[in-house]
């Protein structure tokens, strides 16, 4: 499995930004529309898409994406591991499970 580790700070003369990203496998065919954190499902209801945020350089936040999307993968890679499954949103900021 992929490690995730810190990456230090450069010399203090590069831009810096934030990514805001989000992924969550679904099956095919399953999504038929993605809002602002969340996917509507086929059958209508809506399924929440985690949102996660990396600061730093462009290197720095293009190596802590390739490590954090290999580790993704490496989580959710066995084909044991079920896929989202659908459910109803409320909007009480609790996370539903899935990938």
């Amino acid at each position: 499995m992929a490690k995730l580790r810190a990456i230090t700070g450069g010399k203090g003369k590069e831009k810096t930004f934030a990514l805001i990203y989000g992924l969550r496998l679904y099956p095919t065919g399953e999504v038929t529309r993605v809002g602002e954190g969340k996917a509507i499902l086929r059958d209508g209801t809506n399924s929440q898409v985690p949102l996660h945020l990396i600061e730093g350089t462009r290197d720095q936040i293009r190596a802590q994406l390739l490590a954090s999307i290999d580790a993704f993968f490496d989580i959710y890679s066995h084909d044991s591991t079920e896929l989202t499954a659908a459910t109803n949103l409320q909007s009480d900021g609790v996370e539903e499970s899935g990938c």
